[in-house]
């Protein structure tokens, strides 16, 4: 079986991958420990074979959550179980202890201009939660599990850690897809009450100039539509692309097929 897993073309390949996918788990170990010291072609193969196995086993879940009324945390919980390695730490355990933490220094006042500094305070300098500029397009910063682990992620990621713990405590944090740069708005949408802020930057409030200067890198002119609060389906949708961008860099076609195809089971 290695001998024919060290197959380079995904065509003939693709029949010996669905072939380790669908083994029996004491198959499927041993089947892994003999690849330890197997050529890094059928490494790969036995790979894409495991990787196909995850996303199987979370598919009725994921066609669940994706068909009906989308719950943004258990969508990213289920992206997050989907990667290489478990979970590295319980996402709603790790949420509920920020959101204790940042009531504790609330203490009843839920203000617009002191809910954010609540939040900046605990995600930023107490968890050190911050913008992974050294390896921006590195997978891990789209699993929220990882994000939440090593402290680093992108705009989109920590903008769902802030908005999930603003949920816990009924704080009016919204996610703001924003071509190239995913924002945050806290405040009250419909009367335009509130502050823009950027999750990648210490989750600080940033003024109509800095929002000009930073979406500037991505578009020639800043309009309203660009500013609008995201559905918790736009931000899964974007959290998926972001990991098939993430995967492309690096090659992972196996990745990039399952992904895109949790994508059209959202967006059909």
């Amino acid at each position: 079986m290695i001998r024919l897993l060290n197959e380079p073309d995904p065509v003939a390949a693709e029949p010996l991958i669905s072939q380790v996918s669908a083994m029996e788990p004491e198959d499927l170990e041993r089947v892994v420990a003999r690849c330890e010291d197997a050529p890094a072609t059928a490494r790969r193969n036995v790979e894409s074979a495991l990787v196909r196995l995850r996303f199987a086993a979370l598919d009725a879940e994921w066609s669940r959550q994706a068909t009906g009324r989308l719950d943004l945390e258990a969508a990213l919980q289920l992206i997050a179980r989907t990667g290489e390695n478990p979970p590295a730490l319980d996402i709603g355990k790790t949420l509920d202890e920020y959101a204790d933490e940042a009531s504790a220094l609330l203490s009843g006042d839920r203000a617009f201009d002191v809910g954010l500094g609540v939040l900046a305070e605990v995600l930023y300098r107490r968890h050190n939660l911050r913008g992974n500029g050294a390896d921006y397009y590195a997978p891990e910063n789209s699993y929220l599990d990882c994000v939440l682990a090593s402290g680093r992620g992108i705009p989109i990621s920590l903008c769902a850690v802030a908005l999930l713990v603003g949920r816990r405590l009924d704080l009016p944090v919204h996610g703001v897809g924003s071509p190239g740069h995913f924002l945050g708005f806290y405040g009250d949408v419909d009367l335009k009450i509130g502050h823009y802020f950027d999750p990648f930057d210490g989750f600080r409030r940033l003024t109509a100039g800095d929002m000009r200067a930073l979406l500037a890198h991505f578009v020639d002119e800043v309009g309203p539509e660009m500013l609008k609060p995201a559905t918790d389906r736009e931000i899964t949708s974007r959290f998926l692309r972001n990991l098939v961008g993430s995967y492309t860099r690096l090659s992972q076609s196996e990745q990039i097929r399952n992904l895109e195809r949790w994508i059209r089971t959202l967006n059909p």
